[in-house]
């Protein structure tokens, strides 16, 4: 790109520093000590906008297809405000950073012509490109790119040095004459010295919280750099478009020979868990065997052994020369490899059905259902070398996740939990109130009833929620949250409506 854009972008420097500065304040407003609150779409929203005048600013147009990237950032920053969890809270930054790296990719880049492995690597590029340019704010234009020099500026630049000079020189005379006048004048003399001492350095500390004005410039700064250096080092770099092929490929006979001792063990595997797993689900557990252990037996291994196939498939497709066979026995591979996700599946789900929900293994069976999905795409790879692999697994993750931070999923594992109990004293309160975000705290207060827990439980119950409530009625509207607001609500029905109604 003969470095264009960043020449474009030095020469505006100063409307590029402005805005950062502006972004770097609503930054500061929106999320210093609140990255949970209603400010969070805001923020969302106003990275977007930005992002989009820095491109038109650099006569870049808004690409086709960039409309899914701007809702996938914006839903995740709505998602946000809509729970407690703070799982959900880091991850959906996560998620919006890489998905905003993505869409700055396509305005720049061939990003269709980009395989797999090319995705992987220019990622990590364009990562360590953006920390290399936390400087660039600071970078000084050589003579040959500095343009003739501006008389109205140079006029302005002038007066400001001699305004300046004139301050200096008052503040020296005033150093010699304010003591006189506080000699000639009792009055003027204490009025100075009131002036003084409110004005002192030590009372101005005394005045003034240190640790959030630190805070509150580091904020700032991160906003503002962060911005600036992003788009510096996008607009510097060359990631090109689509990379060289090797015709050197390895002869496909070392990878049908590698695959088809691979593909004879699972497909024994898999035809095991067919005839006496998935075949035999009326039948129960094998005799001594409990849940715990038959879900614990396998269930890691399983996971593992579908992430080395993961990895195991892509390598060969890209190593090995083409070749049908090749291709049938790494389609084998995953095959059995759904299998293995299934089964480990299932073992979780019998587990689930003994033990109740977590929130660890919620997590589990999404990733699960996420991977099987992902190695649908992989079989459909294989055969259409053209199909961009990358997108697809970026499109399900990035999917699955959003409907998974939407979901509640605190909530409904508090709903399972009560629900699926024979007897309430049966229920596990400590897991649901200490373990589970406020995202729970409705399902607590409406469906248990004070009358079926004992003594001990509903005191505990009591006071969970009215900490839960001092603590929400306190929070101002930049802290407002949706899931907090139901916990508040949740709160005040069990204390006024359940125990003192």
């Amino acid at each position: 790109m003969d470095n264009i854009f960043i020449n474009r972008m030095r020469e505006n420097r100063r409307w590029y520093v402005e805005m950062s500065l502006i972004f770097g304040l609503l930054f500061t407003v929106c999320l210093y000590r609140n990255l949970s609150g209603i400010t969070f779409p805001v923020i969302t929203a106003a990275l977007l906008i930005f992002s989009v005048l820095f491109l038109k600013k650099n006569e870049i147009q808004i690409q086709k297809g960039s409309a899914p990237y701007f809702a996938g950032i914006m839903l995740l920053g709505i998602s946000t405000v809509l729970t407690d969890r703070g799982f959900f809270h880091f991850f959906n930054s996560v998620g919006i950073v890489l998905l905003f790296m993505m869409l700055m990719a396509h305005q720049m880049y061939r990003d269709d012509e980009w395989g797999f492995e090319d995705y992987v690597k220019k990622f990590f590029t364009m990562a360590g490109t953006w920390i290399g340019a936390l400087g660039e704010p600071f970078h000084r234009m050589k003579k040959t790119d500095v343009k003739t020099k501006d008389p109205a500026k140079e006029t302005r630049r002038k007066q400001t040095g001699a305004v300046l000079c004139g301050v200096l020189a008052a503040a020296v005379m005033l150093m010699m004459i304010i003591p006189l006048l506080m000699s000639s004048d009792r009055i003027f003399s204490q009025i100075f010295n009131s002036i003084f001492r409110f004005f002192s350095p030590l009372n101005l500390l005394r005045k003034i919280d240190i640790g959030n004005i630190i805070g509150i410039c580091l904020t700032f700064a991160f906003g503002m750099f962060a911005l600036y250096a992003f788009f510096a080092g996008l607009f510097k770099m060359n990631l090109g478009g689509k990379t060289q092929a090797n015709p050197g490929k390895i002869s496909p006979a070392t990878g049908i020979a590698f695959a088809g001792m691979m593909a004879a063990v699972y497909v024994l595997y898999a035809g095991i868990q067919i005839l006496f797993l998935f075949l035999r689900l009326d039948q129960g557990l094998p005799d001594g065997v409990t849940y715990s252990q038959y879900a614990r037996e396998g269930f890691w291994q399983l996971l593992l052994v579908s992430l080395i196939n993961f990895g195991t498939v892509l390598v060969c497709v890209r190593i090995f020369a083409e070749n049908r066979i090749l291709k049938g026995l790494l389609c084998v591979i995953s095959g059995c490899t759904c299998i293995m996700i299934l089964s480990a599946a299932y073992r979780m789900i019998l587990y689930v059905r003994e033990y109740g929900l977590s929130f660890l293994r919620v997590l589990v069976l999404w990733f699960l259902a996420v991977l099987l999905f992902i190695f649908a795409g992989i079989i459909y790879s294989i055969f259409r070398s053209r199909f961009r692999l990358f997108r697809y697994i970026t499109a399900v993750v990035s999917v699955g996740y959003i409907l998974l931070s939407l979901s509640h999923v605190d909530a409904g594992i508090a709903a399972y939990n009560i629900s699926g109990a024979a007897d309430q004293k049966d229920i596990d309160i400590y897991y649901l109130t200490d373990m589970l975000s406020q995202d729970a705290a409705p399902q607590i207060s409406s469906l248990i009833d004070p009358e079926k827990v004992d003594d001990d439980t509903r005191m505990y119950l009591t006071v969970y929620f009215e900490n839960m409530r001092g603590e929400n009625l306190e929070s101002g509207f930049r802290k407002w949250n949706f899931s907090r607001h139901e916990a508040l609500k949740a709160s005040e029905d069990w204390i006024f409506g359940k125990i003192y109604g």
